[in-house]
């Protein structure tokens, strides 16, 4: 017996392989996303705007800049300059996460003043993933929130250690179940949706 619930929309509980079908035909918007994961190895600072991009939702000219709330636009143009590169496996993972969502910046606001910001662990995975290649997933408060669902829990704490202990492990756990090793974005995909609904 599984320690998951695989809840599928009018069904309840459902098999692993057929939650992941119905929640990953949920997502949308993968062209970018393939064609930025297809240049890990060579990844452009025109690329790393184009993940900020895409991970913050800036779909125009006007949400991409600094000083607007919902985007991290100083430290994804910090990401431009510096190109990371994908960091080994063990510490150095951790010493990457570390480093890029404790980095901060300030938005200034007319009304509010200067408001000072952390990158933090959803961009600084979504930054990891786009360098390893997708071999590292992302986890943001989407993602929290379907593990929360899919284990009947709490949704766990937003840090880099939680990350590394519990998610990596229980990500593989969750992609031996619904037999998606080979392709670990459709389940990244399923547990976006999931964490989305209401």
């Amino acid at each position: 017996m599984s320690r998951f619930r695989f809840l599928i929309p009018d069904e309840g509980n459902g098999a692993p392989q057929e939650w992941l079908r119905v929640w990953a035909d949920r997502y949308d918007d993968e062209k970018e996303y393939r064609d930025l994961i297809a240049k890990y190895e060579s990844l452009s600072a025109k690329d790393f705007e184009r993940i900020g991009k895409w991970k913050d939702g800036a779909k125009t000219k006007a949400q991409w800049k600094p000083n607007i709330a919902s985007v991290a636009y100083l430290i994804w143009m910090q990401a431009a300059q510096e190109l990371p590169k994908c960091p080994d496996d063990g510490s150095d993972v951790k010493v990457f996460l570390d480093d890029w969502s404790g980095r901060t910046y300030t938005d200034v606001f007319e009304k509010k003043g200067p408001v000072k910001k952390r990158f933090g662990v959803p961009r600084a995975t979504t930054l990891l993933h786009f360098v390893s290649g997708g071999r590292f997933p992302i986890v943001d408060s989407r993602v929290r929130r379907a593990i929360a669902r899919l284990c009947d829990d709490h949704v766990p704490p937003n840090t880099v250690r939680w990350y590394l202990d519990s998610f990596r492990p229980l990500f593989s756990e969750l992609a031996a179940l619904c037999k998606t090793e080979d392709d670990s974005r459709i389940l990244d995909k399923a547990l976006t949706s999931y964490g989305s609904r209401k």
